[in-house]
């Protein structure tokens, strides 16, 4: 609300004002503001915060019926279906304050749109057009989550090879999206874009970070580390967390680019099979953005959000398969969320305990999903082979 009424009293985004978040959130902010102005001073006026929770109530809503198709689409079994559904219910009434009043749940959703079975159903005679809607809505659901996040930037490079043998049909969608998505914001700010990476670049390692994690039980023995408040974020400073910072701006483009070259060598071999690829995208998005959550130095509470609907949307085949995914994740989310009292507990404290547990589930989630991943593309690898 106050970025709204800022940009209301005629100060422009980046131009004007250091804004730290991509273009397609100015909008997000900006219309609660007019549906709070329109409606003021009428019997049924909806103010910002309302306003807000509605659109976002939308958006859950509308991921909630995504993911339930999906999971048709894929042939779950029924009581698995069920029971992610539940979850996907449990977990998001458990976060709501988190869904609602952030704005993490839209970049979910897009991400979730990125990977998802096309939503429409066109007659065999209408198959180009089909097939370039199902395309476009991979990209825009793609380019949406980089215009709200920029973090699934490198995930362009798998998507685009798996479409290589399929058309120039997925290349126009890319294109077209693209510039529909990003054109506006780069004809009005250009250069003035970089501002946002400027703040990233600023920012310092997150208490939440797994990496933080390490260096708060380092400062239980060494008591070397302090917390700091930096753009209403807690930062710990101090040299233990400097030099943890030098190794980890090594260790994160290093593990994003092996993913994104790992991922993008099965697609190039995936894209010879002309069939639907919608699993293996839900199961590469997963995966990377589970990858965040362990070797980014950045981790709001917000963020464990991101992984919901792609777990729910993961097609498993066994009750022990989809427990090895839902019970961590609840345990990360419950405890992330929670209004737990930070408290000593011995030579460490509550908030520091909560953090290792929150570690430990999201590390043994990237295992668990390292291990289905690899079984389903060695199972389409066979099939191709056949």
């Amino acid at each position: 609300m106050p970025y709204a009424h800022l940009w209301a009293s005629g100060v422009k985004p980046y131009l004007e004002q250091w804004y730290e978040y991509p273009p397609a959130t100015i909008p997000l902010f900006y219309l609660p503001h007019l549906i709070d102005r329109q409606t003021y001073g009428t019997s049924f006026h909806i103010d910002y915060r309302q306003a807000y929770r509605g659109i976002m109530l939308l958006a859950d809503t509308a991921l909630f019926a995504l993911v339930w198709r999906s999971l048709v689409r894929f042939g779950t079994k029924p009581k698995l279906l069920i029971v992610a559904l539940i979850y996907y219910c449990l977990i998001t009434a458990k976060a709501n304050h988190y869904l609602y009043d952030t704005m993490d749940w839209t970049f979910a959703a897009a991400l979730a749109l990125s990977a998802s079975p096309a939503l429409w159903s066109v007659s065999r005679s209408h198959n180009l057009l089909r097939n370039w809607l199902a395309k476009a809505q991979i990209w825009f659901g793609y380019w949406l989550a980089v215009a709200l996040k920029l973090l699934n930037g490198p995930l362009s490079l798998p998507l685009a090879l798996l479409q290589r043998r399929q058309g120039k049909t997925g290349w126009l969608a890319l294109v077209a999206v693209g510039g529909l998505v990003w054109g506006l914001p780069l004809l009005i700010y250009r250069s003035s874009l970089s501002v946002m990476l400027l703040f990233h670049q600023l920012r310092g390692l997150q208490v939440d970070s797994l990496t933080a994690v390490i260096v708060r039980i380092i400062n239980s023995f060494t008591q070397t580390e302090s917390v700091i408040e930096i753009y209403k974020n807690y930062e710990i400073t101090g040299p233990i967390t400097t030099w943890a910072l030098s190794i980890l701006s090594l260790v994160f483009p290093l593990a994003l680019i092996a993913f994104t070259g790992w991922t993008a060598w099965q697609a190039w071999q995936l894209a010879s099979r002309k069939k639907d690829h919608s699993v293996f995208r839900v199961s590469i998005t997963l995966g990377f953005v589970l990858l965040l959550m362990i070797v980014s130095k950045v981790l709001s509470r917000p963020f464990v959000l991101w992984h919901i609907p792609l777990i729910a949307m993961l097609p498993v085949v066994s009750w022990r398969q989809q427990l090895k995914f839902l019970v961590p994740s609840v345990i990360a989310v419950a405890l992330t969320l929670s209004p737990i009292p930070d408290v000593p507990i011995g030579i460490f404290s509550s908030a520091t305990l909560v953090g290792v547990v929150r570690s430990l589930a999201f590390v043994w989630l990237f295992i668990q999903w390292l291990r289905w991943h690899r079984r389903y593309f060695i199972s389409q690898s066979k099939h191709f082979d056949q």
